[in-house]
C-alpha cells in the first residue's frame, strides 16, 4: 500500500514539473535584450552581464615563452565559430530585426513546428519607422520591409498560440528623423511539451537505428 502512495507522489511531482512554464522575454530598442525565466529564477542571455573585475594577483616570474605560442592562440581563436547568441547580439538595426523574424518564421514552420504550436505568445509588438535617406530609397526599402516582416510575423502568429500581436511599419520622409525600431516579445511554453517531444524524437531515432 505504501508503494502505491510513493508511486502516486512521484506521478504528481512529475505532473507539477510538466506544468512549469519556461518564459521568454525579448526586447529590441538600441540593443537586443533576451532573458529566460523558470519559476523564480531568471537568466539574462543578452546583453551579457559584465564580470566583476578581479584584483590583480602577484604573479610568479615565469620563463619567457617562445614567440610562436601567442600566434597559435590567435589562430585557434579565429577558428572558433561564433555562437548563435553572439551572432544575434551583433545583428543591429533594420537588417538584424528582419533577419531575426525571418529565422523565427523559418524555424516555426519547419522541423520544430510541433513544439512551436505549444508556445503561447502573450505579447508581440513590432514597430519600425523607416528613413532610407531620400524619398525614392525610402519607398523602395519600405516595400522590401513590408514583404519581409508581415509574412514572417503572420507565420509565427499562425503556428503558435498567439494571444496578441501588433505590427506597425511606416515610411519617414522627414530628413530630421532617423529610422526607429522597436520590438517586444513575451512568450512561454510548459516543460511538459518539450519533454514529450524530446521523448517522441528519441523513440523515433531508436526505432530508425533498430531497423538499420
Amino acid at each position: 500500500m505504501i508503494g502505491w502512495y510513493i508511486l502516486l507522489g512521484i506521478l504528481l511531482l512529475l505532473f507539477l514539473i510538466c506544468l512549469i512554464r519556461i518564459q521568454v522575454f525579448a526586447q529590441y530598442t538600441d540593443e537586443v535584450r533576451l532573458s529566460i525565466k523558470i519559476l523564480f529564477y531568471e537568466l539574462k542571455l543578452l546583453p551579457k552581464p559584465e564580470k566583476p573585475k578581479k584584483k590583480p594577483e602577484k604573479k610568479k616570474k615565469e620563463p619567457k615563452k617562445p614567440k610562436q605560442e601567442p600566434e597559435k592562440k590567435e589562430e585557434e581563436e579565429k577558428e572558433k565559430k561564433p555562437s548563435y547568441l553572439s551572432k544575434l547580439k551583433d545583428k543591429k538595426g533594420l537588417t538584424g530585426i528582419i533577419s531575426l523574424f525571418a529565422e523565427l518564421a523559418q524555424i516555426a514552420g519547419g522541423a520544430l513546428k510541433g513544439i512551436f504550436k505549444h508556445i503561447v505568445i502573450k505579447k508581440m509588438n513590432v514597430g519600425i519607422a523607416l528613413n532610407a535617406g531620400d524619398a525614392a530609397s525610402t519607398a523602395l526599402q519600405y516595400g522590401k520591409l513590408c514583404s519581409a516582416v508581415y509574412p514572417s510575423v503572420n507565420v509565427i502568429a499562425a503556428v503558435t498560440d498567439c494571444k496578441d500581436y501588433n505590427v506597425t511599419l511606416e515610411p519617414i520622409f522627414d530628413d530630421e528623423r532617423e529610422t526607429e525600431i522597436f520590438a517586444d516579445l513575451y512568450a512561454y511554453i510548459r516543460i511538459g511539451f518539450i519533454l514529450w517531444h524530446g521523448i517522441v524524437a528519441g523513440v523515433k531515432i531508436l526505432i530508425a537505428r533498430l531497423k538499420m
